[in-house]
């Protein structure tokens, strides 16, 4: 009789923990388990099952840069003439006058300043979480020993913001034109040309270095690959749900089993007193301890003892 009354009152704690969490959804209620005689059971959370993937997601998407090969010359003697050349007389002789000559010394050439690509950084909100349905402890209701008043609440989704590089503007090309470089020489001409007897004078060279184009400039482009960034994204495998599991009879919670569990959760690190009365800091301490196993919430079951080393059996 007595482990029937225990069964019968964990049923009311999940029926009565279903009644306050419920929505405009129909949640359905499940059967109870077939069992042997001297078992019993209690109608629990057991909370949603979680994976992880490793996701790429680009960070700076794909551009380009631009590299310019600048021209090239090579220097080179040549000759230039600096008097002409003349007929003179024996008996007038010529007379003569110098100017002024600008020649080119080193030609026009065009050289090209790379303006680079301009970025601008964007915020995104990605999701890591997706939202999900969870029990937790009803803040009132009825309550024992061997489980809590659970109520079935929405939790929200969970997003990360990344910041994400994107390019605004390509890279570009500015074509600077450097003008032609000039010598001035001095040169002579014929101010007066000789009178009577022709006499023929040669013309004079002059050697100097001209800087003479060999190959044009040219301009190379480049594509440079995106930049990756790795999140973690949680998907549902398996939903939170209603199940019966089985628990310890009245018998079995007795003051012994109660003052181990107390030491055990106490060793672990949650603030318990020892006293083999199961009060609202043991079961406070028992579900936080649960959470972190990913164990059913709702009742103290077996799956909970036996992942504290307390055996009933």
């Amino acid at each position: 009789m007595r482990t029937k009354h225990l069964a019968m009152i964990f049923a009311v704690l999940a029926i009565s923990s279903l009644s306050v969490a419920q929505d405009a959804r129909q949640t359905v209620i499940p059967l109870m388990p077939k069992s042997v005689s001297g078992q019993c059971h209690a109608l629990v959370n057991v909370p949603a099952k979680l994976v992880s993937k490793v996701e790429k997601i680009p960070s700076q998407e794909a551009g380009e840069t631009l590299e310019v090969i600048p021209a090239r010359y090579e220097w080179i003697e040549k000759q230039i003439p600096v008097t002409e050349e003349e007929k003179t007389v024996e008996v007038i002789p010529a007379t003569y006058k110098t100017i002024k000559e600008q020649i080119v010394v080193e030609q026009e050439r065009k050289e090209y300043e790379v303006i680079p690509a301009k970025y601008e950084k964007v915020s995104k909100k990605v999701m890591v979480k997706p939202a999900m349905r969870v029990w937790r402890k009803s803040a009132s209701g009825a309550a024992s020993l061997a489980g809590e008043v659970m109520r079935l609440i929405e939790v929200s989704a969970e997003y990360k913001t990344i910041v994400k590089t994107e390019m605004v503007s390509g890279s570009q090309v500015r074509e600077i034109v450097i003008p032609a470089k000039y010598a001035t020489i001095e040169k002579k001409v014929i101010d007066k040309p000789a009178a009577t007897r022709e006499v023929i004078i040669p013309a004079e060279y002059k050697t100097i270095r001209i800087k003479e184009l060999v190959s044009e400039s040219k301009q190379v482009r480049k594509a440079t690959q995106p930049v990756m960034t790795k999140i973690t994204r949680y998907e549902i495998i398996q939903p939170a749900e209603l199940s019966w599991q089985r628990v310890p009879c009245d018998s079995d919670l007795n003051e012994v089993n109660i003052i181990a569990i107390q030491k055990v959760l106490k060793a672990t690190g949650y603030r318990v007193v020892v006293d083999g009365k199961f009060g609202k800091g043991s079961r406070e301490a028992l579900e936080k301890f649960q959470d972190s196993k990913g164990l059913a919430k709702g009742a103290i079951t077996l799956e909970t003892m036996k992942a504290l080393g307390v055996n009933v059996d």
